[in-house]
């Protein structure tokens, strides 16, 4: 298969065509450059990625509708490709620095964030599992007290079943997921803490394996039809009075790749160039 060097991605909502965005693509297949804009004549800002020899971020500026920097991120690594030391620089020439610290073989990450005077602007701390799954994080003040956690589990084939939310050391609120015999979700529950839900999803699929509908609570339904190469080609959001509010069809070229999306009020269309 070419490997992808640029995308154009046009947009005809009745009135002048104009290209709504830009990307393109090292031949790694990583994004260098994504450029958007609201209209012909009005660019809405860019950003421009730059990456190491492994083909990780170090590098990453945001450009705004007047063509200044609006931001700038530089990312420092070590041999392993583990973030070591983040700095984030704005317009003004103010900065943010994020400082990475590593324990436990590297399953514990202690993020501290602060300003390029010192000033102390948060604390996460990550603990992961021997798998990587991320099991816990934690909100830390300056005095290293929790004001935030998050508790993680996972099941034997490392889907995650649980999630609980507790916000200054009070339960906030507890989602339970439940998968297929084909380790795909399909039921997700969120709960208070009185045991009421409060949120809740349901996934279903075809014989293929195929999301076919995604139900959220009682009040959105999207449904989705597959071509032979389980790419969608149709999509629907229905409301809660069981009304269509859009429908999408969607159509693919011969390596795969989406190049038209049509609904009612407006067409777009992806323009490749390969290397």
């Amino acid at each position: 298969m070419e490997k992808i060097k640029s995308i154009k991605i046009w947009v005809d909502n009745g009135f002048e065509p104009f290209m709504k965005e830009f990307r393109e693509y090292d031949e790694n297949g990583k994004e260098t450059l994504k450029e958007n804009y609201f209209s012909a004549q009005e660019p809405e800002g860019k950003t421009i990625t730059k990456y190491n020899e492994t083909g990780l971020v170090t590098e990453e500026t945001n450009f705004g509708e007047d063509g200044n920097i609006t931001d700038k991120t530089l990312i420092s690594r070590d041999s392993e490709g583990n973030a070591t030391e983040v700095i984030i620089e704005f317009a003004d020439g103010s900065k943010t620095i994020k400082s990475f610290h590593r324990e436990n073989n590297g399953k514990t990450v202690t993020v501290h964030e602060q300003s390029d005077e010192g000033e102390f602007e948060g604390m996460e701390k990550v603990t992961m599992d021997d798998n990587g799954n991320v099991i816990e994080t934690l909100t830390l003040s300056e005095n290293k007290e929790i004001i935030d956690q998050h508790l993680f589990e996972f099941d034997k084939n490392q889907n995650i079943k649980k999630e609980i939310i507790f916000h200054n050391y009070q339960k906030i609120s507890e989602t339970n997921y439940e998968y297929n015999e084909n380790n795909n979700l399909v039921k997700r529950v969120m709960v208070n803490t009185s045991g009421e839900t409060i949120d809740w999803a349901l996934f279903r699929y075809d014989e293929k394996g195929n999301l076919t509908e995604q139900q959220f609570g009682d009040h959105t339904l999207y449904k989705m039809n597959y071509n032979e190469n389980k790419k969608v080609i149709r999509e629907q959001k229905v409301n809660a009075m069981g009304i269509v509010e859009y429908s999408k069809e969607y159509k693919y070229n011969e390596q795969g790749e989406l190049i038209e999306e049509n609904n009612i009020t407006e067409k777009i269309t992806y323009e490749y160039t390969y290397y």
